[in-house]
């Protein structure tokens, strides 16, 4: 059965992969293309498609089916066919193995925490219900959505199976890898952007071995990396076609990072000092059509945010409107998170919560909780990159080759970094402001050897077999081997009280649940939709459900 099902995944990703690309490959981008940086595009425009579908029909195995035939057709109509005899080349042989070696990550895998908790909910509305107004009151986890979540619908099989529900952040990773490790060794002289890719390979081929560690922070910290490598890659060239597509690709992975997580709005400073700066060359370039798929995205998914919370941004009391699923306490959501991402839990019974935010009289707490996870970080970016260079020879000519705008990058790290501990200084959400902090620090030494393929290659694949069997161990720890998620089977009970006619209303039976799966017991997994522990009024207006919270018996 297991091997039934591991065949699949190879043939589903493989097919996934290639629809992706397809889709990727209709941006008009002056560069040589690339399958893997197609792949990263392409997940742009199917967010659009499905959000835009959800507008209108729930989403189903027929317009998933047809989304995918669609990127398929789109990709061999680019390419017209293969040429299978590219395979035996030594680049296609490396992306195979290191494909192989990761496969193990998406086996018998853990859930992450927030995946009971709304992920999967929030997928399995789209599939039960067209978009609803006032979603966010069924859960505040839905209140600020990711457009990266808005994709797991897509990756549903047959009977609501989500073992797939976890391939896109997988696809992600697994394209970014490979992206990187391309573009270095396709090259006799790296610049300084290649270097980069070096600093973050190595962090993530050690750092993200499981996972439960892609929530949707990884996505965006994908794109906000890549915004900042495209940064580094319009001052590599005098190519003025170049220019263009190196801001386009910064412009649009900065949109997408910050939709995917909100924390991640300093990455916007970057497209931002590129259009001022080269004002004569872009002042209309961004009101070209290709500027229209990130335009219309960007506009789509703040329309979604409204019907969903009644604002158009999240926590800003200024862009709500008095419609009737607008909730009033979901404005104050935002000081709930900043208390949870900065330890008030250590304070409780020492500081009432507006003393405890003022003043910085958080940090001490924040840092004693935030130490050993902030080392533990640092450390996977630092001594990779020392042992690197260890093994790598002094360069006996000295060559020109320097980032004319480190102090600018350096500036954008340092004010991404205050805006980060202002507002939610959890370590997961500032991993690209560190890795480019580590990256700037080691830049000159970088520059003062003399790189190897030969030993680059070397600890790529010691990091490789050490993702490999950090998961192998996991596998065979595993009490059962299966392919996807680990499931939590939570028994749930129906809501007479709350239900009605235009929908049904369910909640965990926490008591018969939490003996059996922990804390885990409380969440809803795959219950049927809706599911909400909260009473709620339910209305039905032109096809489409309204809901809002019932605040006490009196309303």
């Amino acid at each position: 059965m297991f091997l039934v099902e591991f065949l699949i995944f190879v043939l589903f990703t493989i097919i996934l992969s290639i629809s992706i690309s397809g889709y990727g490959s209709l941006y008009p981008i002056k560069i040589r293309r690339n399958f893997f940086l197609d792949i990263l595009l392409g997940f742009i425009i199917i967010s659009l498609l499905i959000t835009i579908l959800h507008f209108f029909f729930k989403i189903n195995l027929f317009l998933n089916t047809l989304i995918y035939l669609i990127g398929l057709i789109i990709f061999f109509k680019k390419n017209k066919f293969f040429d299978f005899s590219k395979f035996i080349k030594k680049s296609y042989v490396l992306n195979i193995v290191i494909f192989l070696l990761l496969i193990p990550i998406f086996i018998s895998q853990k859930y992450h925490e927030d995946f009971g908790y709304y992920h999967l909910p929030y997928a399995l509305a789209f599939l039960e219900e067209k978009i609803v107004f006032g979603f966010a009151n069924i859960n505040q986890a839905y209140v600020y959505n990711s457009i990266w979540l808005n994709l797991y619908p897509l990756f549903f099989l047959e009977n609501k199976n989500f073992n797939f529900l976890t391939l896109p952040s997988f696809l992600l990773f697994l394209s970014f890898i490979i992206f990187s490790i391309n573009k270095i060794l396709e090259k006799k002289n790296l610049n300084i952007s290649d270097f980069y890719l070096i600093t973050i390979l190595f962090y993530c081929l050690l750092k993200f071995t499981r996972i439960s560690e892609y929530g949707v922070d990884f996505p965006a910290t994908i794109y906000s990396i890549f915004c900042i490598y495209f940064f580094i890659k319009f001052y590599e060239t005098s190519a003025n076609l170049e220019k263009q597509s190196f801001f386009y690709l910064n412009f649009i992975f900065s949109i997408f990072s910050i939709l995917i997580k909100l924390s991640t709005i300093p990455v916007i400073i970057l497209p931002i000092y590129l259009y001022f700066t080269n004002f004569k060359n872009f002042k209309f370039y961004v009101f070209e059509n290709k500027f229209l798929i990130i335009y219309f995205l960007f506009i789509v998914f703040f329309v979604q945010q409204f019907i969903y919370t009644g604002c158009i941004l999240f926590p800003t009391n200024f862009t709500c409107f008095n419609v009737s699923w607008f909730n009033p306490e979901n404005i104050n959501l935002s000081k709930k998170l900043e208390l949870i991402n900065k330890s008030y839990s250590l304070a409780r019974n020492i500081y009432p919560p507006e003393e405890y935010l003022n003043n910085f009289t958080w940090f001490s707490f924040w840092f004693k909780r935030s130490l050993n996870e902030m080392l533990e970080h640092l450390m996977t970016m630092v001594i990779p990159l020392l042992l690197f260079f260890l093994f790598l020879k002094k360069r006996k000519k000295n060559i020109s080759l320097t980032f004319k705008k480190k102090k600018v990058l350096l500036f954008f790290s340092i004010l991404s970094l205050f805006f980060w501990l202002n507002f939610s200084p959890v370590f997961r959400f500032a991993i690209y402001i560190f890795i480019t902090l580590v990256f700037l620090i080691f830049s000159n030494f970088f520059i003062l050897r003399e790189f190897s393929k030969k030993k680059f290659i070397v600890f790529i694949v010691i990091f490789l077999i050490f993702n490999f069997s950090k998961n192998i161990t996991r596998i065979y720890e595993s009490e059962k081997i299966f392919l996807g998620i680990q499931k939590i089977e939570n028994k749930y009970l129906f809501n007479k009280d709350n239900s009605n006619e235009y929908a049904s209303i369910y909640y965990p039976d926490v008591k018969k649940n939490i003996k059996k799966n922990g804390w885990q017991g409380r969440l809803c997994w795959n219950t049927p939709f809706i599911c909400s522990s909260k009473k709620l009024i339910i209305n039905k207006k032109n096809g489409y459900l309204i809901i809002n919270e019932l605040k006490n018996k009196n309303d």
